[in-house]
């Protein structure tokens, strides 16, 4: 069975996964995945504890539903029918979906939410953010669904820049120093990303057959930077404006920092009290002596270079300003 490295966790799957680094040689497991076969315990799941239910993306059922049980973990259903089961030491994971689905859209789940609040669980600090590589720093550009990450994470790319991570930056003090863990090698787009950043619409490989989402790979064309690094600076991705300053950068007071990287964690919707006492002791360590900033995007999809720009210059300025 296939062993990969992944936001610095050693998983083994026992179906092969695209876009992952292969684990150190001897290196000590860490999560086992299960992609597929006979389902387990859906009596116990039907009557355990409701810990979470997702919006619905129309009227319909709760884009998903997460079930907890004190014994077994957590149970996750969304609303295509993928089902996964995650102990409570997040050292098991198990899929099971829809014949309509596909093992690709299963993974799309499982390197995401699933490994995301794997690391929660496990106490490690998970930024929504992609993190690109600047003067030797996993620069983090931080954000919700459609602020503009991965599309900025690919416009470093394609100006030479290594990507270290995308959505999902897993970050661990160690001796003082806060790192970031690199994901996997791909960046998701959507076709307007696409057409923004190299003029082409649907010349990109789709991320799964049934997803409009496409794939940019990494790590040849487009640099990838496989190692842990150490987090620099982090910025915080504000809405586009229409303003002939953008892109450009606001200073962020320690406070007014801290709020707003606190909800801009990953799957901090399912963290419980423990969790989230965890995640804010770890937002201090790493907010100490490290520089947030707003970055603010034009609204003009041809002003995407003068973002990158923008970053690179901010991120060399000293500290002092």
């Amino acid at each position: 069975m296939p062993d990969y490295a992944l936001y610095g966790l050693m998983i083994r799957s026992d179906r092969a996964l695209a876009g992952l680094d292969p684990a150190p040689a001897g290196a000590r497991l860490d999560v086992d995945i299960v992609l597929g076969g006979p389902r387990q315990g859906e009596d116990r799941w039907s009557v355990a504890t409701p810990y979470y239910l997702g919006p619905p993306e129309t009227e319909g059922p709760p884009s998903l539903v997460v079930r907890r049980d004190a014994g077994l973990g957590f149970w996750f259903r969304y609303a295509d029918g993928t089902e996964f089961v995650l102990d409570r030491a997040a050292t098991s994971i198990r899929a099971w979906w829809a014949e309509a689905s596909t093992l690709e859209d299963t993974a799309t789940y499982l390197l995401g939410p699933l490994l995301g609040f794997a690391l929660r669980l496990r106490g490690v600090l998970a930024l929504h953010a992609s993190a690109v590589l600047i003067g030797g720093r996993a620069v983090a550009l931080i954000g919700p669904s459609g602020a503009g990450k991965s599309t900025t994470a690919a416009a470093f790319a394609s100006s030479g820049v290594p990507v270290l991570s995308d959505d999902v930056v897993a970050v661990r003090v160690i001796d003082g120093v806060a790192m970031a863990y690199p994901s996997y090698r791909l960046l998701r787009l959507w076709d307007d990303s696409e057409k923004i950043l190299f003029g082409t619409l649907g010349q990109l490989p789709k991320l799964t057959p049934t997803w409009d989402k496409r794939a940019l790979p990494l790590g040849q064309e487009f640099p990838f930077h496989h190692e842990p690094a150490p987090l620099g600076d982090l910025f915080l991705i504000a809405p586009r404006v229409d303003d002939a300053r953008a892109p450009y950068v606001e200073e962020l007071r320690p406070s007014e920092a801290f709020m707003e990287l606190l909800v801009s964690t990953y799957a901090n919707y399912l963290l419980d009290d423990h969790m989230r006492g965890a995640e804010m002791r770890a937002l201090d360590a790493v907010l100490r002596e490290r520089r947030v900033r707003r970055l603010v995007p034009h609204a003009d999809p041809s002003r995407l270079d003068a973002l990158v720009e923008c970053v690179r210059a901010a991120s060399a300025a000293p500290a002092d300003g």
